[in-house]
């Protein structure tokens, strides 16, 4: 038996969204229209790297009350807060 050197777990789409909180068509959308996790399409079978799905998910992350500061008027903003 071969020993292989890398012991990378790939995850094929339904592992992949479980892993996201996410669904299985949400993933193939993001595949077809963008925007979603790297994969690999070996042959037929489309599989993602837990690492780029880490990546991802952490590319995502947001905060609503930085959100929200943001999207606020300057007006409404202590002199403080204020972006030069």
């Amino acid at each position: 038996m071969h020993a292989h050197k890398y012991s990378r777990k790939m995850r094929n789409t339904p592992e992949a969204a479980a892993y996201c909180g996410s669904s299985a068509s949400t993933l193939a959308k993001l595949r077809l229209y963008g925007g979603g996790p790297r994969f690999l399409r070996l042959g037929r079978r489309v599989v993602y790297d837990v690492a780029d799905l880490d990546t991802w998910l952490a590319a995502h992350r947001q905060n609503t009350s930085e959100r929200w500061l943001e999207n606020l008027p300057a007006s409404n903003l202590r002199r403080s807060e204020r972006q030069p």
